[in-house]
This record gives C-alpha cells, structure tokens and sequence, in this order.
C-alpha cells in the first residue's frame, strides 16, 4: 500500500508502517529536524513541504497514494499549548486535511482508483476542543456541509459516524498498551 505521510513523516514511515509492507511515496514537513531525518532515510521520496500548498502537489502522487496519513501539530488541542483549536493556525490544518482528502479522491476518481483511506492522529484534546474543530473534521470527512455535533455533552473516546462521503470512525488509544514504555494517549481517526 502506497501512502503519503503528513506531519507525522518519522513515527508513519518508520516506526509503524514500514513493517506493514506500507511505503511511502511523499511526505509533507515543514520543520528542520523531521525534515532533515525523512531526508536521509528515504533520499528518494518527495517531501513537498507546508500541506496546505496541497493543491500545488503533482497529481500523480494523489491517484497512486492508497492511504493519507497525517498527525498534525498539537499545540492547539493539548494542555500543554495554548489551546485555541481553530483559532490557531496549527489547529487549522485539521481543516486543511478533510480539504486535502476530498481533493485526493476527486484526483483517485478520475484515474479510475478507488477512495484514499484516512488516518489522523491527535491529542485527546481535539474531542474537548471549544472551537469545534472535531466535530468540523468529522463532518469534512464524512461529506457533511455543517459542523457535527456529539451526540451527548460531549465526544466520547470511541465512537463512529456515516456520511454521504465515507464512514468514519475514531478511538482514543494509550501507547503504553501497544509494546511503547511511555503513557502517551492518542485519538484516532480512521475514514474510509
């Protein structure tokens, strides 16, 4: 499988889905130390830089990726930053991503391939976000006009929705269960 990585170049190309058989065919990082690691590890796959220039990338590289897989900055979702969701520009990419995925079927479409499958990674934050930013991801990726809303007080851990797009689903995940000697707890979301 055929997979573009986006701010999450070093973990999605050589720590998880390398083994899996998975090989990257670009990737999108913008910061100096990532950037200098993907470099010499894979000399040979593109890095196009700032994902939000999505629209600038070859369309080649669209019609042959199976799987976009990003983990943008978490800054704007975590306790740790500032904690301003879509009123930042890191919080933003989440957007940026739906727009870069629906972009890249259109692309797949065209070229007579089916839908790329989704993967995103964030910090649990991104489920209490004030600024919606989760439920404007769900509904970007499952093809839905408006922002979603959950369906209690609040997104839970785990959950899934169906849009006219694609099904989407998400589960917040601890590392310390998947053979990693940290506590490093994750939502993922999966779209197909």
């Amino acid at each position: 499988m055929n997979f573009i990585s986006i701010c999450s170049g070093i973990e999605a190309a050589s720590v998880a889905f390398g083994p899996l058989g998975w090989k990257a065919i670009a990737f999108s990082e913008i910061e100096p130390f990532p950037c200098a690691v993907l470099a010499h590890h894979y000399p040979d796959v593109p890095n196009f830089g700032d994902m939000t220039k999505f629209r600038e990338w070859p369309e080649e590289i669209f019609a042959d990726a199976d799987a976009v897989v990003v983990g943008p900055p978490c800054q704007a979702f975590s306790v740790a930053g500032a904690r301003n969701g879509l009123n930042d520009d890191r919080g933003n990419l989440t957007l940026t991503y739906a727009e870069l995925i629906n972009h890249a079927d259109v692309i797949r479409i065209r070229h007579g391939r089916p839908p790329v499958v989704c993967l995103y990674e964030n910090v649990p934050g991104l489920l209490s976000d004030k600024t919606g930013a989760f439920g404007c991801l769900l509904a970007g990726l499952a093809g839905e006009e408006c922002e979603l809303v959950p369906p209690g007080k609040r997104w839970t851990d785990s959950g899934a929705v169906y849009g006219p797009a694609r099904a989407v689903a998400w589960r917040v995940l601890d590392a310390q269960f998947f053979a990693l000697a940290q506590r490093r707890r994750r939502v993922f979301v999966v779209a197909s």
